[in-house]
């Protein structure tokens, strides 16, 4: 898609306060909009012609940057719904910097953009999300190409390449090195720095987008369904991890026996879900699943409501004998194993420090 673009002046020029409360008025003050769209300029069904766009970058506030992208994934619904917007991205441009992108057919479709539910949504967590007004671009299109038909099990490059890693319970933990045991054995890895370390912090569905790399630990109902019970958000460098779908052994006196299974995530949600926003997150209804694909096949797993989510962040971790942990590791020439990723799972609260 080409695209020529006419750049607009930030919006607002104040303090950062005053674009909670007049963040849709400086919006139709700035792109010189009529606020009510008339009828006759949103595009009917089946007018499918990209005319123009709107370009909007933004910036996270500092520490809100989880936050921030939250936001703008959970609007995918509200935008869905616009009649007039044909095609909405949000888009990640780096660290903190973030974007939107979408075109319309003609300008009361744009119109009735920035006047709509995202936009008031916007206007509502402004102030908290994001360190600046946004910067906003009226853009002409100048040519593109139709949607192609995506087929998931024929596009490879999306299914995750496994990495080498060790996921097991630490056995002991030196200045420089660590071991921990699996049923495969016992893994000594020599720590080399800078070591990276990474925790579990709470999450929720809201935080999954499709092709994100997760982990699910799920259990076989009675009807055969896997049933979700926690699942983990990996970030990018850890894609890969502990990847495939194996039967874990059940721990004495436990539930039956549980599967985890670590992949590319496509979210499903049955016809009758319904999504809502609330304050700028979608609160996702019944019938949520998520098909997780690796290199080998691929699992269909019911997520059922309140299962527990945990997101996994760089951070401060504790490495002490008999917590679970993950170690990402390069194997050298002489057969040594070498890491600077260690991420803890859950264990003893009490550690060396890293």
């Amino acid at each position: 898609m080409r695209v020529k673009t006419k750049k607009q002046n930030p919006v607002g020029t104040g303090q950062q306060g005053m674009f909670r409360l007049a963040m849709v008025a400086l919006l139709a003050a700035v792109l010189g909009i009529n606020p009510i769209a008339r009828a006759q300029d949103v595009p009917q069904k089946g007018n499918s012609m990209e005319a123009i766009g709107l370009l909007v970058t933004l910036e996270a506030r500092p520490g809100k940057e989880a936050d921030a992208e939250a936001f703008l994934k959970s609007a995918q619904p509200l935008a869905q719904d616009e009649k007039g917007t044909l095609k909405w991205y949000a888009i990640k441009l780096g660290s903190g910097k973030f974007g939107i992108f979408d075109t319309f057919a003609n300008e009361g479709g744009r119109n009735a953009h920035l006047t709509g539910e995202i936009a008031k949504a916007l206007g509502a967590r402004a102030n908290e999300l994001f360190a600046a007004p946004p910067q906003i671009e009226k853009v002409e299109v100048l040519a593109s190409t139709p949607l192609k038909h995506f087929d998931p099990e024929a596009s490879a490059q999306d299914i995750p390449s496994p990495i080498s890693g060790a996921l097991g319970q630490v056995q002991s933990v030196g200045n420089n090195s660590i071991t921990i045991q699996n049923k495969s054995g016992l893994f000594h890895i020599n720590i080399t720095q800078p070591l990276k370390t990474y925790k579990v912090v709470p999450s929720d569905l809201n935080h999954i987008a499709d092709n994100d790399y997760i982990g699910v630990a799920s259990t076989k109902a009675a009807d055969g369904t896997e049933l979700a019970k926690q699942i983990f958000i990996f970030p990018s460098e850890l894609r890969g991890a502990v990847e495939g779908s194996v039967l874990v052994d059940p721990q004495p006196g436990s539930a039956p026996q549980s599967r985890m299974t670590n992949g590319s995530v496509s979210v499903r949600r049955a016809a009758e879900s319904h999504s809502r926003m609330t304050n700028g997150v979608v609160q996702k209804g019944s019938g949520t699943s998520l098909v997780v694909r690796y290199q080998d096949g691929e699992q269909t797993i019911s997520v059922p409501p309140k299962v527990q989510v945990v997101g996994i962040v760089p951070g401060e971790v504790q490495l002490a004998a008999g917590e679970t942990a993950y170690a990402k590791y390069d194997k050298q020439a002489d057969g040594t194993l070498t890491t600077q990723m260690i991420l803890v799972i859950g264990g003893p609260s009490s550690g060396k420090t890293r």
